[in-house]
């Protein structure tokens, strides 16, 4: 029956041959495909490994007023000291200045920010500023506050440092 198509279509034995031939040869290109998906999930699991888990760190400041964490993928500290006598150029200041940084000047991602306020500040008024060093100014960021326990707090992706400060909204 095979032939009989064959000689419909008006072949001769070499073209079977060549279709026998190509065949094979889309069998050895199907081979070589899934050889190079294997190789790229290989690859692609070896540096997912390679690039380390997430590691939660958390830093507090010195006088216990402001505390950060996130995730980082290199094994570091994150630090937060206070800073005093800056000049902000924001009017009602309620906070010292504080830099929060990575000890290796790393990346933080998906943090939170939260400064402990003194009684006696009204919190709905309230924001959280850094300071933009691109255009060395200090801008505003979303800020939540907690009447309960009288903080501020904020998201925080962190790479390098950044200047935090406590202040009325302008």
């Amino acid at each position: 029956m095979g032939f009989l198509v064959v000689e419909l279509l008006g072949m001769t034995e070499v073209g079977v041959l060549y279709l026998a031939h190509m065949a094979g040869r889309k069998t050895s290109q199907t081979n070589r495909s899934v050889a190079a998906v294997v190789a790229i999930v290989f690859v692609a699991s070896m540096l997912f490994f390679l690039r380390g888990v997430p590691e939660e760190v958390t830093g507090i400041s010195q006088d216990g007023l402001v505390r950060a964490s996130g995730l980082t993928r290199s094994s570091e500290s994150l630090v937060i000291e206070r800073i005093d006598n800056v000049e902000t150029l924001i009017s009602k200041v309620v906070s010292p200045v504080y830099e929060v940084s990575l000890t290796s000047g790393g990346v933080l991602s998906s943090g939170e920010l939260t400064m402990t306020i003194e009684e006696g500040e009204s919190l709905s008024q309230l924001v959280l500023y850094t300071f933009d060093r691109e255009t060395l100014s200090w801008i505003v960021l979303p800020t939540l506050f907690d009447l309960a326990d009288s903080t501020l707090s904020t998201s925080l992706e962190l790479r390098g440092s950044m200047l935090i400060v406590a202040a009325e909204q302008e």
